[in-house]
């Protein structure tokens, strides 16, 4: 049968926002900043049309007193904080230093003092700062650190001006007063150190004639770069010319961010992640928490991961997967295997190709484009006759294979187009890859009712299983909840529905099947005593890598009478454990005995172990 006239479009879907608390400190700021900012505005318009602006520094370095200056300051980088505003990415200032070459008379004696106060390699400093062996002329500075605190500028400062006392003696130049420059600089810091780095991306030092900044790339860093940018602002006070930019205030901050993510669930699933990849030896892994309802993304763990706190660790992590992409749960596409099946019998079941009570013979061999394309089941065993439940509790892939040569060509392409295959998911991080699929001819179309022709990103994976998770409808994933504007919470316009994809009854239907599947002995390593999951398990091997690589994935949700998570593990080449049951399985169990207690989330017939919200890690 064909699809239904009028499927795959925008329903009037309604979902309430998960209870995303936005934190009392955004609206204590907001009436003061207001005020304040209003005032900074009109002062720095009139500095810049004023006439007098040219000369105020000219002045300053003339006079030995107090003089109207404009120190030209870098704003702070917009922060990123987790939903409960807990911050995942700041900024503090430092200072960039240039060194003239030219005002060194015995640069010698200034590599020595430069190496012991700023911890650098003297040998390094010499190569930059020593006479040419040529006549070229020395450059005017040379750039020494991007990271000199406060204290080692003070530091410095004061051997500049013993060496001035000096006089002929001096190893510097005493007439320069530009012996030592220093330019303030807002450096990213990360205070929860490998905490969701693949979310958080990554930011380079950028230089240009106009400006040295701060740039982002990758996860939200780079997606919203032009919003969270460090700008500069020029601050007009009284002083003396060598007064400290550390004790003038700025104007607040560009707008920061506040993500979807719990910093507690996010370290959660990355702890557990780490544990299984040690257990099971794999390679690496992803574990992705999202509210199906929604498309929140509550954790998307990955490891291993670099710690941005680091940069030593950046590096090495950059070396190791060199090509490999920064977050794979956005940039890695990969054969899911039987996972895929519970979509395929949900398109079969919603386009009238099958019927819920249909009964399949297993033979334990199917040829469906003959017999150059025999499909077996794992254990080359058949099974007799199985209901629905039945074929997913046993993961029959002779069964799926059936099922998926039951519905028309164009019907399986519009279906698996409307649950997002072969397209991005549209998350706001930087850099998402689309994946792909096939079912041009008879062999790709038996093979994919078994997760093979096809290749998602976890993340693709959960945003469609969680259609059968919320009552049929595309929901498009997001990272960020909100921003802070001038002391303000500003909500993002999530939740957005993409598209209605199957009828609500049939989600349902496919749910329950799942239900029942997980509560046979197959599927004991992942069931929870007191809670009802939907869930399947995957097990593909890549024919296209070295040594057939093994994907062992596991995605489910629940409650299933009314779903607050939907939980993806995903581990590559597990060399513990030969199925995605003995791997992926467990992990997302110990995953969820967590989540619903962090979730405040009670068993059937009982009460939640915390009220509402996220605790402290149990």
């Amino acid at each position: 049968m064909s699809v239904p006239t009028g499927r795959f479009t925008t329903p009037a879907y309604e979902t309430q926002p998960s209870g995303n608390p936005r934190p009392s400190i955004f609206y204590a700021l907001g009436a003061l900043t207001t005020g304040m900012l209003f005032l900074i505005f009109l002062r720095l318009l009139w500095l810049q049309v004023s006439p007098e602006f040219a000369e105020w520094r000219a002045f300053a370095r003339t006079n030995d007193r107090e003089a109207l200056v404009a120190e030209r300051l870098p704003v702070p980088r917009g922060w990123i904080l987790d939903r409960h505003g807990r911050v995942l990415a700041g900024s503090r200032r430092a200072y960039q230093l240039d060194v003239a070459p030219d005002a060194l008379r015995r640069p010698g004696e200034v590599v020595t003092v430069l190496a012991g106060i700023l911890g650098m390699d003297p040998r390094e400093l010499w190569q930059r700062l020593a006479p040419p062996e040529s006549d070229a002329p020395l450059p005017p500075a040379v750039a020494i650190a991007y990271d000199v605190t406060p204290e080692q500028r003070d530091a410095l400062l004061q051997w500049w001006r013993r060496w001035r006392s000096q006089g002929d003696q001096s190893p510097i130049d005493p007439e320069r007063n530009d012996v030592f420059r220093f330019t303030p600089v807002m450096l990213r810091v990360y205070p929860e150190g490998d905490v969701a780095p693949n979310v958080l991306g990554l930011v380079n030092l950028s230089s240009t004639a106009a400006q040295t900044r701060w740039e982002g790339h990758y996860g939200v860093e780079g997606y919203y770069d032009a919003l969270l940018q460090q700008s500069w602002v020029y601050v007009p006070f009284y002083a003396p010319y060598d007064v400290n930019p550390d004790e003038i205030a700025l104007p607040e901050p560009v707008p920061s961010l506040v993500l979807t993510l719990d910093r507690d669930i996010q370290r959660m699933t990355e702890r557990i992640l780490d544990e299984a990849l040690e257990t099971y030896r794999a390679r690496r892994g992803v574990i992705i928490v999202m509210d199906p309802k929604t498309g929140a993304l509550l954790a998307v763990a990955m490891s291993p991961r670099p710690n941005l706190a680091d940069p030593d660790s950046v590096q090495r992590f950059l070396r190791e997967f060199q090509g490999e992409g920064w977050d794979w749960s956005v940039q890695h596409a990969y054969e899911p295997g039987s996972v895929i099946k519970p979509i395929i019998l949900a398109i079969a079941l919603d386009s009238g190709a099958i019927s819920p009570d249909f009964v399949y013979n297993d033979t334990g061999r199917e040829e469906p484009c003959g017999p150059r394309s025999a499909v077996h089941n794992w254990d080359y065993q058949g099974h007799g006759e199985q209901t629905l439940v039945g074929c997913l509790a046993l993961s029959l892939n002779t069964c799926f294979s059936h099922i998926a040569m039951q519905i028309e060509p164009g019907d399986l392409l519009r279906y698996l187009e409307a649950f997002g295959f072969g397209d991005v998911t549209g998350v706001d991080v930087d850099v998402e890859m689309r994946g792909f699929f096939s079912v041009a001819s008879c062999i790709d179309r038996s093979r994919i009712g078994f997760g093979h022709a096809i290749a998602v990103t976890p993340l693709q994976l959960a945003t469609a299983e969680a259609v059968l998770a919320n009552g049929g409808y595309l929901v498009k994933p997001h990272l960020v909840q909100g921003q802070v504007l001038n002391g303000r919470y500003v909500p993002a316009p999530y939740p957005q529905v993409v598209r209605q994809v199957i009828r609500p009854e049939v989600a349902r239907q496919v749910s329950d099947f799942l239900a029942q599947a997980m509560a046979t002995e197959s599927f004991q390593n992942a069931v929870i005593e007191g809670y009802t999951l939907a869930g399947k398990t995957g097990t593909a091997y890549n024919e296209r890598a070295p040594n057939d690589l093994l994907d062992a994935t596991m995605v489910g949700w629940g409650p299933v009478e009314d779903p607050r998570f939907l939980v993806v593990v995903w581990l590559e080449d597990p060399k513990e454990g030969q199925w995605a049951s003995m791997t992926a399985a467990p992990t997302f169990r110990r995953v969820v005995e967590r989540l619903v207690v962090m979730l405040g989330i009670p068993p059937e017939g009982g009460e939640a172990d915390v009220a509402q919200g996220t605790q402290s890690e149990p």
